[in-house]
C-alpha cells in the first residue's frame, strides 16, 4: 500500500510539473502587450520626422536621433542640451528616467521605427530631480520585457522636448 501511494504521489507530482511547464509555454506564445492595450501589431508608435528627430506618437515627445558624444559630468551634459538647436527647436532638455523607460519599452515593441539605440548610458533626471547617468537593461520575459535601471559614471545625451 505504501509503495502504491508513493508511486501515485510521484505520478501526480510529475503531472503537475508537466502541466505547469505547458502553461508557461503557452503563455509565452501570447502577443506582447503594453498596459495601454496595444500589441506589437497595432500601428506605428513613432514618426521619423526626417530631420534628426523622432516623435513618439502617444506622448508627443520628440527625441534626438543621433546622440551626443559621451560626457563625464552632468554639467557637460546640461551645457550640451542647453545649447542644442535641432530641427528648428532650441527647447531641448534631459529626459527623466520614466521617459527613457517608456522609450526603451516602445523600442522593444517596434525596433525599426526610428534609428534610436537604447543600449547606451544616458544622462537623465532622476525621481529626486538630480542628474545621473545610466541605462535600462531589458530582460525578455513571457509577458514582455522586464527593465532594470543601471547607474553609470559617464553617458551620452539623447535630448527630448517639450
Amino acid at each position: 500500500m505504501y509503495k502504491q501511494n508513493k508511486i501515485l504521489f510521484r505520478c501526480s507530482l510529475m503531472s503537475l510539473v508537466a502541466l505547469s511547464f505547458f502553461s508557461l509555454l503557452t503563455s509565452c506564445s501570447s502577443p506582447v502587450t503594453r498596459g495601454d492595450g496595444r500589441d506589437s501589431g497595432q500601428g506605428t508608435l513613432f514618426e521619423d520626422m526626417g530631420n534628426g528627430v523622432c516623435r513618439q506618437l502617444r506622448s508627443g515627445l520628440m527625441w534626438q536621433v543621433d546622440p551626443s558624444k559621451k560626457f563625464a559630468t552632468s554639467k557637460e551634459a546640461v551645457e550640451y542640451v542647453n545649447n542644442l538647436q535641432l530641427a528648428g527647436f532650441d527647447d531641448w532638455r534631459l529626459p527623466n528616467r520614466e521617459e527613457v523607460l517608456d522609450l526603451a519599452e516602445l523600442m522593444v515593441i517596434q525596433k525599426n521605427a526610428c534609428a534610436i539605440a537604447i543600449n547606451k548610458a544616458l544622462w537623465v533626471i532622476d525621481n529626486n530631480g538630480k542628474r545621473q547617468s545610466g541605462h535600462w537593461e531589458d530582460y525578455p520575459m513571457c509577458a514582455g520585457s522586464e527593465f532594470r535601471w543601471v547607474k553609470d559614471k559617464k553617458g551620452i545625451v539623447r535630448a527630448v522636448r517639450p
